[in-house]
């Protein structure tokens, strides 16, 4: 079977999920190699790591080291209570948090900027668009990006602030990177667009385009979490 030319990782991705979840393959089976799989698809083997990573990445499959690949479970799961979140309150008390406290400080980012902190937010972009392509969640380079904007506020206490809820905010952004990779309606290009918009304001110094371009994004998160979060 082969097939388009078209991030082809993502198709290449859909037509495994496709059939597992007609249950051509059951929780616990083995999938083809990675060498079978380009064979069958038609494509290259990095298309197919790549679309593996992706699935893994949604908790679909695993993969276990010299055994090879198997299906986890099928469907995937977003935001469930548990290790990560203690309760939807907890989830929208920091979007909340978030909105009030990084609208102002990309605005200060606009005004303050230096030219050290513009180099740690393209390489934070960088590493988020090497993402868009190989599977990845990226949200280790999404906290990275949100953490140097508050760098280059300049305010110690707004960069300690934001440190102290890192580890919920990164939980958070892997959460919703896995919805932005397996919802087509929500691309992993159009999260990294809405970073690169926030980018271009503060290398501006507009701080009023900066804080319109993240409060539309933290919107775009709110959403996406509230829509795929699943209380048990």
């Amino acid at each position: 079977m082969n097939i388009s030319n078209q991030k082809i990782y993502e198709q290449v991705a859909d037509i495994i999920l496709e059939n597992i979840k007609s249950e051509a393959y059951q929780v616990g089976d083995k999938l083809p190699s990675i060498q079978n799989l380009s064979k069958q698809f038609g494509v290259s083997i990095a298309s197919v790591r790549e679309a593996l990573n992706a699935l893994r990445t949604i908790g679909i499959i695993e993969m276990k080291q010299g055994y090879g690949t198997f299906v986890k479970q099928l469907e995937p799961t977003f935001f469930e209570l548990g290790d990560k979140f203690n309760s939807l309150e907890q989830i929208k008390e920091l979007l909340e948090l978030r909105e009030i406290v990084e609208s102002a400080t990309v605005a200060n980012a606009a005004r303050y900027r230096n030219e050290n902190d513009l180099s740690q937010l393209k390489k934070a972009l960088k590493v988020m668009s090497e993402a868009v392509t190989d599977g990845t969640s990226g949200e280790k380079a999404d906290l990275a990006f949100h953490l140097a904007i508050a760098n280059a506020a300049q305010n110690t206490l707004l960069v300690e602030l934001l440190n102290n809820i890192s580890e919920l905010m990164q939980n958070s952004m892997e959460e919703t990177r896995k919805i932005f990779i397996y919802n087509k309606q929500k691309t992993m290009t159009k999260l990294l667009e809405e970073h690169e918009v926030i980018y271009h304001a503060i290398l501006k110094r507009d701080d009023e385009v900066a804080v319109k371009a993240m409060q539309m994004h933290l919107l775009e998160v709110k959403d996406t979490i509230l829509a795929n979060f699943k209380e048990q």
